[in-house]
Parts: structure tokens; sequence; C-alpha cells
């Protein structure tokens, strides 16, 4: 029997973000019902702030009856999950403090207590049958073009972590010491769920999705506008010089490929204490994607 059974309750956190929302589609569209996490939220089910912005309106009109949203405005403080994981079968934690500048030391930290914020949450919620974090490709390497690497279960960015183990200095490129400490935060992240889920044995299993840049569909972008990797594509499509520097040539996903990796973390019963990499796609992003894309708005 699968951990999360078919129609069953997945708690997908960061629902406005590129990737989980995608995702929350996926799952949708394969029946199973939704509820999704952000940071404030007009409709939300369990209301905790007092004047709540009105950004994410759209989504249970856009998603339809078996979406609902769920306030979570820290996913780092203690008891954050606490509500909104209430009766869930499965959740997939996708929310991530995403500012990468070079002097946020903090991200490290940040992503550490927010992973064990949701598995204790997990743990003490008796309806959940299957955890899944999303990690990234950063948390095993970065990826030089031209660079021959191998990667396994066991590889783990120990540059990233070492190089932010200390504040940043000043020196080198701020843009690159923010994907840095990015990686580390991954990685640390990642290793810190899986030493959690090891040292309490909990009665859900436990994944993680290790994808690398995300191109492909985007939910609603009238809506959301263009966010994640996909804000990359739309600043090449509109001129942007600099924009190909920001994701230099190298391995991609589809989106979507990403939000079916979360679907079978949750319901294939053998995938169990997996990191789960890829599908990871041609390098030949940059010369294909603003062609067919620039096409497709003619």
């Amino acid at each position: 029997m699968s951990p999360v059974p078919p129609g069953g309750l997945i708690l997908v956190s960061g629902a406005n973000g590129y990737i989980a929302s995608v995702t929350i589609q996926v799952f949708l569209q394969r029946g199973y019902r939704v509820r999704g996490t952000v940071r404030s939220s007009p409709v939300s089910v369990f209301i905790v702030t007092t004047s709540p912005s009105r950004d994410n309106a759209w989504m249970t009109t856009h998603f339809g009856p078996s979406f609902e949203l769920v306030e979570v405005p820290d996913i780092e403080s203690p008891g954050a999950f606490d509500m909104a994981i209430k009766g869930v079968d499965g959740v997939t934690h996708i929310a991530m403090n995403m500012d990468m500048s070079p002097q946020n030391q903090a991200i490290i930290n940040n992503t550490i207590r927010s992973n064990l914020r949701l598995l204790e949450a997990a743990g003490a919620e008796s309806s959940v049958k299957s955890v899944v974090i999303t990690s990234s490709l950063a948390a095993c390497i970065l990826p030089e073009t031209g660079k021959p690497y191998k990667v396994t279960p066991a590889t783990w960015n120990t540059a990233a972590i070492g190089q932010t183990a200390r504040p940043w200095n000043g020196e080198g490129n701020p843009r690159w010491h923010g994907i840095v400490l990015y990686g580390a935060a991954k990685a640390r992240g990642e290793q810190e769920a899986f030493e959690w889920v090891r040292d309490h044995k909990p009665a859900f299993s436990f994944n993680t999705v290790v994808p690398n840049v995300n191109f492909g569909t985007t939910v609603s972008p009238e809506n959301m506008g263009y966010r994640g990797s996909s804000a990359v594509i739309d600043a090449v499509i509109k001129g942007y010089p600099a924009a190909p520097s920001i994701l230099p040539s190298q391995w991609y996903v589809d989106v979507e490929d990403t939000a079916l990796l979360h679907l079978g973390a949750l319901t294939l019963d053998e995938v169990r204490d997996e990191r789960l990499f890829g599908p990871y796609r041609s390098r030949r992003a940059w010369p294909t994607v603003p062609e067919k894309a620039i096409t497709a708005r003619k």
C-alpha cells in the first residue's frame, strides 16, 4: 500500500513558489487534495496574522475545490507547522528563505531550522505517512562549465560548506558567493534532516528530491509573474544581456518532472530514505529555450 493513498491530503509548503505551484498542479491533476502554505493569505484556513496580504487570493480559485491555503508566517519558528499539518497524509517541504545575498550567512541555519520544524510537526501528527524535502544539486556540487564531475547519493557540497564557515570577507564575485551560501544551506539542511530521521525513527517514510535548475511551465504567470529560474528565461527574452550569466550552461530539469519526483517520493512504498536526483537533460539550454520561447510569443 502506498504511503499516501489516492485522494489523500498533501501539505505543500511555499505554495506560491515556482516549483511548489507546479507540484501542486501535478498533485491535483492526479486526484490528490492539497493544502498549501504561504506566509500570508486573505483566504487561509488558519488565520494567524491580523492584516494578511491579498497577493495569494487567486490561488484558491485557480486550483479549485481540492486546494486550500494555510498561513505559516515563519517556517523557522517552533511549532510553525503544527496547525497546518493536522490531518494530512503526506508533506512536501519546498519553502525556503531565498535571500541569496552574500552577507546572508543566516540562510544556512534558517534552512536547517525550517527542515527540523517541519519534521518535528510531522513526527507529532499520526496521520502523516510520508515526508519529502526539496533539496538541490547545489547540495552536492556547484557545476562548472566544461569540468567533469560525478555525483552519487553520498556526494555533499563540502566545498561550499567550508567556504561559508566564516562570513564573506567582501572578496570575489558577490553573486557567486550568494550561490555558494545557497549550496551550503541546502547541503546542511538536507544532512540535518536525514540525521533527525535516523535519530528519531519516525513512523513516516522520508526522502529528498535533488533537482538542478528547473525550466518549463509556469502556473498562472498573470498572477505569479515569473519566479525562480523561470525569471531568468523571461529576462533573456526581454533582452537583458546579463541574464545568461546568472545561470551558466549546465544540466537542467523540466519542472513538471521535478513535481513527479515529489509525487513518487510521497506515494511509492519502496522509495524510502532516498535522495532522488534529476532527471537531468541536455546542457544546451541557452541555445534552444530562448529560441522556442520567442517563437511561441510571436
